[in-house]
């Protein structure tokens, strides 16, 4: 199964923990493309190209986002996230996001599923457990999951890109 045309955003303000990430996709992922954001000006920037019809770009399938990532936090960008019209191609409220974090607050659990996350997971301490968590992650939500379609002839389910 081809995946390179498959986009996955990574939204993390550690630069450490972005290098991290990118070396397991390039390692042991690399059938899959990342493009991460050190923020939401960032990863806000690049949905407004993409809303461009226009836009040659890879479309997310999925985006993996940060918690405590400032200077809103992981919960409000994943609302905005929510909240971000459709276009063409893409919409923008069915895409999965992986919410992670390097804390189990069930509070903070339950305001990310309230908000529209797909998933929440801790961040491991040992790149060996990253690893494995990423490749679970690309294997069920980029591989196996189905998206919504954009219109009724236009289809975001993974197996038809």
């Amino acid at each position: 199964m081809e995946n390179l045309e498959k986009e996955i955003f990574i939204v993390e303000d550690s630069a450490d923990f972005r290098q991290i990430v990118r070396t397991i996709f390039a390692q042991y992922l690399p059938k899959y493309h990342i493009r991460s954001f050190m923020g939401v000006q960032e990863l806000f920037k690049y949905m407004i190209l993409q809303s461009d019809e226009n836009f040659k770009g890879r479309r997310p399938v999925l985006i993996i986002l940060d918690l405590k990532i400032p200077p809103f936090g992981g919960l409000e960008i994943l609302k905005m996230l929510r909240q971000t019209p459709s276009n063409a191609v893409t919409v923008w409220e069915t895409i999965p996001v992986i919410m992670l974090s390097s804390i189990a607050r069930q509070e903070d659990i339950n305001e990310c599923y309230k908000a529209g996350a797909a998933s929440y997971f801790i961040k491991p301490v040992e790149v060996e457990d990253l690893k494995q968590m990423l490749i679970k992650i690309c294997n069920y939500w980029v591989d196996d999951n189905k998206l919504a379609s954009v219109t009724g002839s236009k289809s975001l389910s993974n197996s038809n890109q």
